[in-house]
């Protein structure tokens, strides 16, 4: 079962149960075996040798770390967790640590630079296919073996290409997912690094052109995945809501934990990083002549799940969002890297995730969350 647990307080997702649902089979255990928080090969270090020996480290404190005022409260975060304890494994050993997650790491380093990662990466790859069956299929496209959820389409094209499909398909949707590549440092320095396991980012102007409005569906919900950036934050909910004729509904918050159920960073640390991602909900309303209303979307929910090793590959909204979207209507995903049923796919990368290397074999794909 793809959601674990549920409450009031929020949910526990396992998103490699999600990908079996979707996708007949599970990606490899390997890609969420994430044991220790998220650091730095000498950071990691360090605390492997300080569990050793039993003798804490003295660190220098960062001059001038700011607090700063969060949208959630650590403490309700860490009660959630707290209902969710049969599910985590162990606290980590110093031998965890010195390894770092490499396992992971390296999984996702050696598929990203192989000769097939490398190909479908390749901006100037256009590639198109319909998987109309009710079914999950594998198909070869371009050489390449890739797994098709049932009633899944793609199209790896730049952004601009959504104008064209607009045009051609005439299509519009009840749920529209994006997941923008925003500015950021951190992405930068990876990519100027040589990472294989980042993304070019895109300026906040180009997501304006974009034709949101006209695929909507009145009543349609827009799930566009933000940075903590107060900077994209703004730009979001005080410019591209409104130019899009988008209403803001709900911000929601990915909680991301270790298989020991702590969070892969510091909650407020002095990194600037925080263990959460952010979904902002947005809706098309309907007209006022219709008189109709929308299921109503609580604020501030949380999910949890452990993330993929793969950079900035989140867990699949629409099972979560399922209640609160218009009967009927079929879903569009943008800067798509993986392909979901009933689902339009567009990205420059897409379908990347959905290599036939990175799932399990069909023998192995029982007993996903096991402690």
């Amino acid at each position: 079962m793809a959601i674990l647990h549920q409450s009031e307080a929020g949910y526990f997702v396992c998103h490699r149960s999600l990908s079996e649902e979707m996708c007949g089979r599970p990606y490899l255990r390997s890609l969420f075996n994430i044991r220790t928080p998220f650091l730095k090969d000498q950071e990691a270090m360090s605390v492997a040798q300080e569990m050793a020996s039993g003798v804490p480290k003295k660190r220098k404190r960062k001059k001038n770390h700011e607090v700063k005022q969060l949208p959630l409260e650590e403490s309700k975060v860490v009660d959630f967790l707290s209902e969710l304890s049969k599910f985590f494994q162990p606290l980590p050993s110093p031998l965890d640590f010195a390894e770092n997650n490499k396992s992971a790491r390296d999984l996702v380093t050696q598929f990203l630079s192989s000769a097939s990662g490398s190909k479908i990466q390749d901006f100037n790859l256009e590639m198109s296919c319909l998987n109309s069956l009710e079914h999950v299929i594998e198909k070869e496209i371009n050489g390449e073996t890739f797994i098709l959820p049932p009633h899944s389409q793609f199209y790896k094209n730049d952004i601009n290409y959504l104008d064209t499909l607009e045009k051609k398909s005439g299509c519009t949707f009840s749920l529209i997912v994006m997941d923008p590549p925003w500015t950021n440092r951190f992405v930068k320095r990876k990519r100027n690094a040589g990472s294989v396991n980042s993304y070019r980012s895109m300026d906040n102007d180009i997501l304006a052109t974009l034709p949101i409005s006209g695929l909507c569906i009145e009543g349609a919900l827009v799930a566009i995945w933000c940075t903590n950036s107060k900077t994209h934050l703004d730009y979001l909910t005080g410019t591209l809501l409104p130019l899009w004729k988008l209403t803001y509904i709900a911000t929601w918050f990915w909680i991301k934990v270790t298989v020991s159920g702590k969070f892969v960073c510091e909650w407020n640390g002095p990194s600037g990083k925080h263990p959460f991602e952010r979904v902002i909900l947005a809706r098309k309303m309907h007209s006022v002549k219709e008189g109709l209303k929308s299921v109503p979307i609580p604020d501030k929910q949380i999910f949890v799940s452990i993330p993929c090793a793969i950079h900035s590959f989140k867990p699949p909204l629409q099972k979560l969002l399922q209640p609160f979207l218009e009967a009927g209507g079929q879903a569009l995903e943008l800067f798509a890297r993986s392909l979901l049923p009933d689902t339009i796919s567009l990205g420059n990368q897409v379908p990347l995730l959905q290599h036939v290397s990175l799932f399990e074999e069909k023998e192995n794909t029982c007993n996903h969350f096991s402690r």
